[in-house]
């Protein structure tokens, strides 16, 4: 979402489509507001909070990127930074009840193997993987941030449609907050938890949407993602999710419980292509070779094991050339990095709000 150049009267037609823009393609986050109809307007400390709450999306979905993990401490990254206030630009636009479209610039060129840079990256990985190219950055964090609002939006509808269970209230349940029978909603086992933490979901995201679906006047927030077209890059289906301010309840929730999760000891994600795969002595699973890269561009080879659907997973995409994600501890053993934790292929996020 970067430089776009576009004068605020054309954006709202921009934000129904990916952006060619002078610094070259750029995918579109545009939020539509839905709020009190009087008086009229966007009042400076609405926008504000708004403003302020996009940024932390931004930033939550980018450290998801540089390794998923239910909470982020401490100093955000230079990398993180950079992205957020430099590569993203927003537009006010003039269509009805929208608010403002931001717009994501991508890197020129994707990032290669290790120790390949610049265009030869695109053109040097191993044989049989040439004609896939990685996505930057930018597109990384930006589809992070479409899946982790997706399934903020499925969990908080399954608790609107009365799908939660009803027993005793969990000690970080908000006061008030029940199942529809009056009973108090039971907390979500880790292992249902842990997966929305791979889709981008964090109590950094859930607090930046409470903060902004409880502004003033805020009734809806309702966010469109429309991805720019790259020559070698698959494009994701345009993603929509909205949350309504009666969510702020289940929402919250969901942040403390995402919150309470043990927190992972140095997450990592490596994003990057399968180039080898060794089946493993019991014939049961095998080690996966992976050539990519860690944050925004630094290069990496990782081993992971896999077995079970990861192994299958590996399997198709060592012959498809898919890109995947391993997300883990990254140790190093005689002059091989090894990532012990999950392993994905890394599908484009799909799915729309109730």
């Amino acid at each position: 979402m970067s430089g776009t150049g576009l004068p605020a009267g054309t954006a709202g037609g921009g934000a129904r489509r990916a952006a060619a823009t002078d610094e070259g393609p750029a995918d579109v986050l545009h939020l539509k507001v839905e709020q009190d109809t009087q008086p009229a307007g966007v009042s400076l400390g609405q926008g504000r909070v708004l403003l302020a709450g996009m940024a932390r999306l931004l930033q939550a979905a980018a450290m998801a990127v540089i390794g998923p993990a239910p909470r982020f401490a401490g100093r955000r990254p230079d990398v993180v930074k950079a992205f957020v206030e430099q590569d993203v630009r927003f537009a006010l636009t003039d269509a009805a009840g929208s608010l403002l479209a931001m717009f994501v610039h991508l890197d020129d060129d994707p990032p290669g193997p290790p120790g390949v840079t610049g265009r030869r990256a695109a053109t040097s990985w191993p044989a049989g993987s040439a004609a896939v190219r990685l996505a930057p950055f930018q597109r990384r964090a930006g589809v992070l941030m479409a899946g982790g609002l997706v399934a903020v939006v499925e969990t908080v509808g399954e608790h609107r449609a009365g799908r939660r269970p009803a027993t005793s209230a969990s000690p970080s349940a908000p006061p008030g907050l029940a199942a529809p029978d009056g009973a108090a909603a039971a907390a979500r086992p880790a292992e249902t938890l842990r997966p929305l933490v791979t889709r981008g979901v964090s109590a950094d995201l859930c607090d930046a949407l409470l903060a902004m679906v409880t502004a003033p006047r805020v009734r809806t927030l309702d966010f469109s993602f429309y991805w720019a077209q790259r020559a070698g890059l698959d494009t994701p289906a345009v993603v929509r999710a909205a949350l309504h301010r009666a969510d702020a309840d289940a929402l919250r929730r969901l942040r403390d419980e995402v919150a309470a999760l043990p927190e992972p000891r140095h997450p990592t994600a490596v994003y990057g292509q399968v180039t080898r795969l060794d089946r493993g002595d019991g014939g049961d699973g095998g080690v996966a070779t992976i050539h990519g890269v860690v944050g925004r561009s630094t290069p990496r080879t990782v081993q992971v094991a896999v077995s079970g659907p990861e192994y299958d997973d590996a399997i198709h995409a060592y012959r498809t050339r898919a890109p995947v994600v391993a997300t883990g501890r990254l140790l190093r053993r005689g002059g091989i990095h090894i990532l012990t934790g999950r392993f994905s292929v890394a599908t484009a996020v799909v799915g729309a709000s109730p």
